[in-house]
């Protein structure tokens, strides 16, 4: 994510120099979350080596799921448009700042776990709340959109999110998310389409989506989760049908 208009403004009157431009700002933003992106590596390998390989070895007859590091650290960019917009929160307590973001946004380290099927999002979710290891480090919070009703949901977004804090460092965070392929591939499409664009010009519906893009997106993600829905019934018949046979 690149700087916008609003982003460099707030740079300019916020940072501390010679860290207040679009060039320098992020040399102050990355020493804060460093520990958060150290964590996170922790944990990931903790998954790699105890958590994942036994469902691995239950599913070694098909793809059960893989691990996705491209996003671990939210951009500097990121982290400024989300204290921009917290200004905006009527609660106090819930606005980020640049003196405690740090310590308050729960999302700076995160991965996601993206599984096969609706089943493998639930075994996965069942393992990581089992780990003695995570239980031990961490005081764990599980968010599930999963089987949320569409009218209790903000996006269509269907995943089971843990959201952990160090107990050694109490607010320092980072964030676990498992979902399905198909809700992967309908976040990446509706970060684009809609979420962007929403960022870049709130509060303007009508102008950002003439053709009700949004909720086009929305009615696709429940599409989908129907799509994964009959795709999990035909796993169990499958599955069931194998384990019969042995």
């Amino acid at each position: 994510m690149q700087p916008d208009a609003d982003i460099i403004q707030f740079i300019k009157e916020h940072f501390p120099e010679p860290y207040n431009t679009p060039e320098t700002f992020e040399d102050y933003i990355l020493p804060k979350i460093q520990q958060h992106d150290t964590l996170c590596s922790a944990v990931i390998a903790e998954v790699k080596k105890s958590i994942l390989p036994p469902l691995l070895k239950k599913y070694d007859y098909r793809f059960f799921c893989r691990i996705d590091i491209d996003h671990k650290i939210k951009q500097p960019a990121s982290i400024i448009d989300k204290i921009i917009r917290s200004e905006a929160d009527k609660d106090e307590s819930n606005r980020h700042t640049l003196e405690n973001f740090s310590k308050k946004m729960t999302d700076l380290a995160r991965f996601r776990i993206v599984c096969n099927f609706i089943n493998d999002v639930k075994e996965v979710s069942k393992a990581l709340n089992g780990s003695a290891k995570l239980k031990d480090m961490f005081n764990i919070e599980e968010k599930s959109t999963l089987e949320l009703h569409p009218n209790k949901r903000k996006s269509g977004e269907r995943s089971i999110k843990f959201i952990l804090e160090y107990k050694k460092s109490p607010g320092l965070f980072l964030e676990i998310q498992v979902m399905t392929q198909q809700s992967e591939s309908w976040d990446k499409k509706d970060h684009f389409l809609v979420y962007e664009v929403r960022r870049r010009s709130p509060g303007k519906e009508d102008d950002n989506f003439p053709d009700y893009l949004d909720s086009k997106m929305f009615a696709m993600a429940e599409l989908l989760y129907v799509a994964d829905n009959y795709f999990e019934s035909l796993r169990a018949s499958s599955e069931e049908g194998k384990n019969g046979e042995q």
